[in-house]
């Protein structure tokens, strides 16, 4: 007897996030094929002009450190691969989503502390000589339950994080008692929905877990990343441990060659300027 397989229905607390933009699917589909079509992209993106006009406005950033503007959506996708385009399309998709909701303070922090992550994992990836493109990607979705549940519950998600600073709650327990779901397991869940890389999901869902010295997967750089990002200022919610930099730079392999080898407060200057170029 043939048992046909299929996705559990999405938890209640999920059935009102916004959907991932079709377009961005479609291009992160082709562009995970081994034989891209430049053309083809760039037709599949002029399909839809406010994505295409953000597109260029994010290639135009500090995000993305091109050092002459780019004019045209064909020069973008020429000077900038593939791979970053699929980063591109997925910053945009996920401002697009959280958009309406970004009024909120609390929301702010958080996609604020997800673009910083998402710059000191791309960094961490680079002189640790991993994947630079999939860092910065795992590193701007970790916080992608967070992101998922503010966007369709921002006052209640808000109110619930200042009920948790003010008494010292477990973040996730209380998650799990409001919405049945924590912010780990809901981004595991629409990462897997929207048909994400399994890494990826994986790296979502234990990003909570504390860091294990030599480890060297994409969980790990996302763990420490994260935590980085709070130790410089840009914590999204109050973290159960303080870790110190020190502590945290020493599980970074060959950190000493990078900006992230500096002091903090030299780090903290490279993040802000990225920041203060970035399209909100």
């Amino acid at each position: 007897m043939t048992e046909l397989l299929a996705r559990p229905q999405a938890p209640w607390a999920l059935r009102l996030v916004p959907p991932f933009p079709a377009v961005a699917h479609r291009i992160l589909a082709l562009v995970g094929k081994e034989e891209v079509n430049v053309h083809e992209l760039g037709d599949l993106v002029k399909m839809d002009p406010s994505f295409s006009a953000e597109l260029l406005r994010y290639a135009n950033s500090a995000l993305f450190g091109l050092r002459r503007e780019v004019t045209s959506l064909a020069q973008a996708i020429m000077m900038v691969g593939t791979d970053r385009i699929k980063t591109m399309a997925t910053v945009v998709a996920l401002n697009r989503m959280v958009r309406s909701s970004v009024r909120i303070a609390a929301l702010r922090k958080v996609w604020v502390h997800s673009l910083v992550t998402a710059v000191i994992a791309e960094e961490a990836a680079r002189v640790g000589r991993s994947d630079r493109d999939a860092a910065y990607t795992t590193g701007l979705l970790h916080n992608l339950g967070t992101l998922g549940l503010m966007s369709a519950y921002p006052d209640e998600y808000s109110r619930m994080l200042e009920v948790s600073d003010d008494f010292g709650f477990d973040l996730l327990q209380t998650e799990r008692d409001l919405f049945e779901i924590d912010h780990c397991a809901a981004g595991a869940y629409l990462a897997q929905d929207w048909d994400f890389p399994d890494e990826l999901a994986a790296a979502i869902a234990m990003h909570h877990e504390e860091p294990v010295p030599g480890d060297t997967s994409l969980d790990h750089l996302i763990q420490v990343s994260w935590r980085l990002a709070d130790s410089l200022g840009y914590a999204a919610f109050s973290p159960d441990k303080r870790w110190s930099w020190e502590e945290l730079i020493a599980l970074c392999p060959n950190a000493g060659s990078s900006w992230l080898g500096e002091s903090p407060e030299a780090a903290k200057v490279k993040i802000d300027g990225v920041l203060a170029n970035a399209p909100s």
